[in-house]
């Protein structure tokens, strides 16, 4: 079992108890520990109060990352005076002589702020771009499931046809069109229409052939049947529309 107060202070340490009560009784100096129940209660509210100050640090830290997100030349300009940077010097190359300039201009002040609101409005609208980004992944994920299994696709496959729609994307955002871009995306959107018009040429092409057919087939004498008792067919058996309504040649005819 990993000991950690031999790890953390040393294998001459006091005992666990011993460093908890002297942390105690430096938080509650006007308390008594000598009741069990007393010095655990002692210990809850110690630990609440430590979990209490660790939100409020990670409060702090959040709104402190949001100011740096929202304006990443602040961040940048903090950044370099922690580092040793000289303040005023970091100002400027920051945020321009400008700044100093309008130091008593008040107007001057109000247009950067308006200017520096924009700016802001720009970085919020990017965040909240990512983020639509981000859920609209998650939500098609069960899409793309559905898409690779009717595709079988694996996932390389998949990783490569994403590669090239985002290509054509790419493309189309920035308005550099090419032949094969817009090739691609003709063929893509015209896809149902293009479907349609094949199956109807091919029904018509189908028509017309049996049509010509039809139109092949001879309409003049031809072999007849036998009849199957070697008696005389009835009149009206002897003629057929096959026949052009005319007489059928026997072959027993002269």
């Amino acid at each position: 079992m990993r000991n950690y107060t031999e790890t953390r202070y040393g294998k001459a340490h006091r005992p666990p108890k011993e460093l908890l009560l002297a942390r105690l009784v430096k938080s509650f100096p006007e308390r008594s520990f000598e009741d069990e129940d007393d010095f655990y209660d002692s210990l809850l509210e110690y630990e609440d109060d430590l979990r209490q100050r660790y939100d409020y640090l990670c409060q702090d830290q959040l709104k402190l990352a949001d100011i740096f997100m929202n304006n990443p030349r602040m961040a940048e300009f903090i950044g370099e005076v922690l580092g040793g940077e000289d303040a005023l010097v970091a100002c400027v190359r920051h945020f321009g002589k400008d700044i100093l300039d309008c130091a008593g201009d008040e107007s001057r002040l109000a247009e950067l702020e308006r200017e520096n609101e924009e700016f802001n409005h720009r970085i919020r609208a990017g965040q909240t771009l990512r983020r639509e980004m981000e859920e609209n992944w998650q939500h098609s994920a069960r899409a793309i499931a559905r898409f690779k299994a009717q595709k079988e696709m694996s996932d390389e496959e998949f990783e490569e046809f994403l590669e090239r729609v985002h290509h054509v994307c790419e493309h189309v955002f920035m308005h550099d069109f090419t032949t094969d871009v817009l090739e691609m995306l003709y063929k893509g959107i015209n896809y149902d229409s293009d479907l349609e018009d094949v199956e109807r040429e091919a029904e018509i092409r189908g028509r017309n052939e049996r049509i010509a057919l039809e139109r092949r087939q001879p309409t003049g004498d031809a072999v007849p049947q036998l009849g199957g008792d070697g008696s005389d067919p009835a009149p009206d058996d002897n003629r057929s529309a096959a026949f052009g309504y005319r007489r059928r040649r026997s072959v027993w005819d002269a």
